[in-house]
Order: C-alpha cells, then sequence, then structure tokens
C-alpha cells in the first residue's frame, strides 16, 4: 500500500499518559496509598495508548496497594497476566511481530550477536550476510518494531514492544525460550530459573558480584549468555561445564581478573566479548586455542597482557593462539608490547574485520573519519627503534597514529617501502611532535587514499616532501582536515597539486603559519570536484592562491578569523553553493555573489 506522506506518531509525554491512564482507571488513582503506584504502573507502559488503556481498565477502581504492586511487578517481567493485556495488547503486537528495554546498540552489533546464534544463514559470504542482517533490521524499522537509536547506525527498541518480543520468545515459540531481566538491580544470580530449555539468558547491567560455585546446568541448550555490566569479581571453574551448545557469550564491562579454564570447553562459541576488562590480568593456556569455532573476539580496553610463546608464558594464552583460530574473521584488540608483531601475521589476511590498538589505550582523542573494517592504532609509543609494521599495515585499511615518539614520516614504519601502504583509505595522525612530512614523495605512493586527518603537528612542514612519481599516488583522497599544524605554510606544493584533483573537502582549523593554500599559479579547472571549503583561524592566511579559483561544485563555504585572508574565490550566479559562514564582511570579499 502506498502513502502520500509518512507521518511518525510518537507516544504520549509522560504528563499525558498519566491523563489517559488516569481517565481509565478511574478515581483511585488518586488514593494517597495507590497514587505513587498507579504512577509507576503508567510509566511502565512506556506512553503507548493502547498499553495504557488496556492497563488502566484491568486496574480500575483497584483499591489494594498488593494488587497495583502485582501489576507493576508483571508488566516489568514481560508476563501478559494483567486481565486483557494479551488479549488487547501483546496479541495485536504479536501480529506485527510475527511478520516479521529502550537502549541504544549498534545495528553491527545487534548484525553479529545474529549470526553467532545462526539465525541468518551461515552459509553465504560475511559480507552477504551482514548485508541481510542491516536489511532486515531496516524492514523492522519500517514495521516500527525498532526505533533509530541515540546514535547514527544505531537503533533501540520500546520497552513495550520489547517486553512482547520475550514474551513470544518465552511462550509461543519454545526453540526461543529467553530468561531476560537486563538492568533490574537484580544483586544474585536467579539460578533457580535457569532451567535447560532456556536459549537465551541476558542478566546484563545488573549488580550480580558472585555466580553459581558449581555447574550451571547439565545438558544444556542455551545459546546467548549475556553478563555485560555486572561487577563480576570470579567464574567458578564448573560454571561453563554443560553449555556446550553456547555461541554467544559476553563478559565485557565487568571486573573479572581471571577466566576459568573450562572457558575453553566451548567448543561451539561464535562470539566473545571480554571488552572493558580493567582488571583482568589471567587466561589460561590453550583456552582461545580451543575455541575452534570462534569468529568474532573483541578484547579493546581490557588489562590483560599479551605475550608471545615463551618459557615465561607457559601458563598465560598468549598472542600467536589467535592464528591458531581457523574461523576467526573479526577481532578487536589492544596490545601493549610490539614484540607480538614480530611473529607471522599472515593469517590477518583472512580477517574480514579488525581494530588493532598497539601501545597505550586512551592517549589524546581523534576522531577518525572513516568507516573502514582493517583499523591499525599505534598509540603512544616509541618508534625510534628497529619496530616495523609492514605485514600489519600491509593488511590495513585505516591507520591511526597518536602521540608517537621518534617519527618523522610514515615512511619510517616499514621496511618493505610504502607498497605496505596500498590497502589505506584512511590516514590520521595526531601529537606526533617530531614528524616533519606525511610521506616523502619520492617513496610515497597512496593509491587509495580517501581521509586525511591531521592534527597538533607542531613541526609538520609538508604534507608530500619532494617530488611525487607519475602514477595513482593520492588520486583518490577526497577528504583532508588540518587542526593545529602551525609549521605547515602552504597546503598543497606544486608537486602535489596534480595528484589531488579528485577532492571535495579542505577543512583548516588553527594554523597559524599557514599563508597561502597554494603557493603558484594554478589552473582556473583545479578543485573542480571540491563541495565544502571550511578555513577558521587562520591569522596569517593571506590568499587561497595566487589567482582566484572558480570553485564550480562549491556549495558550503565557512571563513571565520581570517583577518587577512582577500582572495577566496570568483563567485558567479552559476556557481551551486548554497551556503557561506564567517565574518561579515564578506559580501566584499566575494564580488559578484548574490543570495
Amino acid at each position: 500500500m502506498k502513502t502520500d506522506q509518512k507521518i511518525k506518531v510518537n507516544v504520549l509525554s509522560e504528563e499525558d499518559a498519566w491523563v489517559l491512564f488516569s481517565k481509565n482507571a478511574g478515581d483511585v488513582v488518586e488514593l494517597k496509598e495507590i497514587k505513587p503506584h498507579a504512577k509507576d504502573v503508567s510509566k511502565e507502559c512506556g506512553g503507548l495508548p493502547l498499553a495504557l488503556i488496556t492497563v488502566g481498565k484491568a486496574m480500575r477502581e483497584k483499591e489494594q496497594p498488593e494488587l497495583w504492586k502485582n501489576a507493576l511487578y508483571a508488566l516489568r517481567r514481560s508476563a501478559p497476566d494483567i486481565r486483557g493485556v494479551e488479549r488487547e495488547v501483546y496479541l495485536p503486537l504479536k501480529l506485527s511481530y510475527d511478520s516479521l528495554q529502550d537502549h541504544s546498540i549498534e545495528v553491527s552489533e545487534l548484525v553479529r550477536c545474529w549470526m553467532a546464534e545462526g539465525l541468518i544463514d551461515e552459509s553465504d559470504d560475511l559480507e552477504v550476510l551482514f548485508n541481510r542482517g542491516f536489511a532486515v533490521v531496516e524492514n523492522l524499522i519500517d514495521s516500527c518494531m525498532l526505533e533509530r537509536g541515540d546514535e547514527e547506525e544505531e537503533v533501540k527498541m520500546h520497552d513495550v514492544v520489547r517486553d512482547v518480543a520475550i514474551w513470544i520468545a518465552s511462550s509461543s515459540e519454545p526453540e526461543f525460550e529467553t530468561f531476560a531481566r537486563p538492568g533490574t538491580g537484580l544483586t544474585n544470580f536467579p539460578k533457580e530459573s535457569m532451567k535447560e530449555s532456556l536459549r537465551r539468558v541476558s542478566l546484563m547491567n545488573n549488580k550480580i558480584e558472585k555466580l553459581p560455585p558449581d555447574r550451571l546446568m547439565t545438558n544444556s541448550k542455551l545459546l546467548s549468555f549475556l553478563l555485560q555490566g555486572n561487577p563480576l569479581k570470579d567464574i567458578p571453574e564448573e560454571l561453563f561445564v554443560g553449555l556446550r551448545a553456547l555461541r554467544v557469550l559476553n563478559l565485557s564491562s565487568t571486573r573479572l581478573k581471571k577466566l576459568p579454564l573450562s572457558l575453553g570447553s566451548l567448543g561451539d562459541l561464535r562470539q566473545l566479548n571480554l571488552s572493558y576488562t580493567p582488571e583482568l590480568v589471567n587466561i589460561p593456556a590453550g583456552v582461545f586455542a580451543r575455541l575452534s569455532c570462534l569468529e568474532e573476539l573483541e578484547m579493546r580496553h581490557s588489562a590483560y597482557k599479551w605475550d608471545v610463546s615463551g618459557p615465561q608464558s607457559m601458563k598465560r594464552a598468549t598472542f600467536n593462539e589467535l592464528g591458531s583460530l581457523m574461523h576467526l574473521r573479526l577481532l578487536y584488540i589492544d596490545i601493549q608490547s610490539v614484540t607480538c608483531l614480530s611473529l607471522d601475521l599472515s593469517w590477518l589476511k583472512k580477517l574480514k574485520k579488525f581494530n588493532i590498538c598497539v601501545g597505550e589505550q586512551g592517549g589524546p582523542f581523534l576522531y577518525a573519519n572513516t568507516n573502514n573494517e582493517r583499523i591499525v592504532v599505534l598509540s603512544s609509543i616509541d618508534l625510534s627503534g628497529k619496530a616495523h609494521f609492514d605485514e600489519l599495515l600491509a593488511n590495513a585499511s585505516a591507520l591511526l597514529l597518536r602521540d608517537c615518539r621518534g617519527i618523522r614520516s610514515i615512511c619510517e614504519l616499514v621496511e618493505s617501502g610504502t607498497r605496505a601502504f596500498i590497502g589505506l583509505k584512511s590516514l590520521v595522525i595526531g601529537y606526533c611532535k617530531e614528524m616533519t612530512c606525511v610521506i616523502k614523495g619520492e617513496l610515497g605512493i597512496l593509491p587509495n587514499l580517501e581521509v586525511l586527518e591531521l592534527y597538533g603537528l607542531p613541526n609538520l612542514e609538508y604534507i608530500v616532501e619532494g617530488m611525487i612519481p607519475d602514477g595513482e599516488s593520492l588520486t583518490k583522497l577526497r577528504t583532508i582536515l588540518v587542526i593545529q599544524c602551525d609549521a605547515l605554510q602552504c597546503l598543497f606544493t606544486s608537486a602535489l597539486l596534480p595528484h589531488v584533483q579528485s577532492l571535495e573537502e579542505i577543512k583548516l582549523i588553527y594554523c597559524s603559519g599557514m599563508s597561502v593554500l597554494i603557493p603558484t599559479e594554478v589552473n582556473v579547472a583545479d578543485f573542480s570536484k571540491v563541495r565544502v571549503l571550511y578555513l577558521e583561524q587562520l591569522p596569517n592566511l593571506e590568499a587561497v592562491s595566487k589567482n582566484p579559483l572558480a570553485w564550480p561544485s562549491l556549495e558550503h563555504l565557512t571563513v571565520d578569523d581570517c583577518p587577512k585572508l582577500k582572495n577566496v574565490i570568483r563567485i558567479d550566479n552559476q556557481n551551486p553553493i548554497h551556503e557561506i559562514e564567517g565574518d561579515a564582511e564578506w559580501s566584499l570579499i566575494c564580488p559578484g555573489y548574490t543570495t
């Protein structure tokens, strides 16, 4: 069915929801001993008119506080045991759910979980599976089962829709039986609720510190076990015995100090998340190697220090073990020692996605404007030694270099010449005080680079130093952002200019030494694809070039606090520019421009 216009019908505000609920529940909600509980029940309906009306009518004229407390408990545990709720609310919503906690989650994380559980056909290529998962999410959004999340590429589910989903999973479809109590303030693990028939258990974001000391189940069918966001300190050795069907295990954001040897018995595990474990220091040797079906390992911001094989690492899991995981396709990990990179890293080629941080975690913030799938971060390390990263970088599509010492250009990162950079699509460099140029021209070839971002490089004099060989070097560069690089006097040298004709965005901010973007005469047709030109706080910038450019594709121009800048742009009525922002005198600097 076609529509002339799509209009999103939002849920009711808390105030309007209370008015509708009170109208259906009657005067009883104004009783002193009832009103606080009635308010809570109204809030639990999540602003959905159908739920407010049905629950309100079900509670009409009920004067015992115990009944209201029970109603609130029933709503919070996704159980439709309030008269009329199943028939009037859950069943109608079930029709929509079958045709296909208000917490924002990345779409990719959701899709990866589906893949790990086998909910999406596992026989296809990984990219095909991701595309199919994203299509399912979009269909759920179009059907109002999901909402856009708090951030881009995130989604969330309305509380009531979530309750319906849990009800469906727990009662209507035995093969999807679920026990879910996320964010409910639990302090004790609900062992009495752990039935052998459960397929999914979610206890995330509670206050559970201890797990049962013995086996959780004997012959479990459990597929997903989500424990993230609990202050867990220890996992009993026997806990995972009997969970051999488990595919998804999330232990992120916990206070675990060690992992049990029994973790290695999870031979069918596909996804393991150990990120944000600041106290994790002990993982038994051989645990990872035994996870023969593991496809995804996330260990970002973990305290665990990886070693290579040797006499001192006989009892601890080593970096070598990861190379033996034949099905691994996603790896997010922090490596403290560059020694690990001296190993054979040929297995990285089989990974579809990775984010490998070498060096200290944290450090100065860098924003990487990239959707690349293979990211290498070199952070707060001394690069003046003989460490090289040829094999690691040869498999990367993005390189983030921040707060590193002893490096003057990225050419010093490799021994094999710049062919190691052929796959790079994004390059972000920040706070490397000794860097004088990004790359040496006679050595440099970055044929696939699309994004270049430079931050806080006080000694940077050139983007590319020297001549550039003929060929495709930098010919795909679309975006360049330079912030606080005070030694940089010009952006494009005459040698660089012919290679950057695909540029679409140029942004320069806080560069006190910049006097001109292009120090030579340029062809009027140069920069024909640039859509965005952003110039801010460039106190010594006098001109963009020696002769004004036409900028035929320019749509957005911003010039702010550039007091010496006079020669900027030649604009006529054929120019597609939509917006000019900046100082008030721009009507004089841009003659011929009319709004």
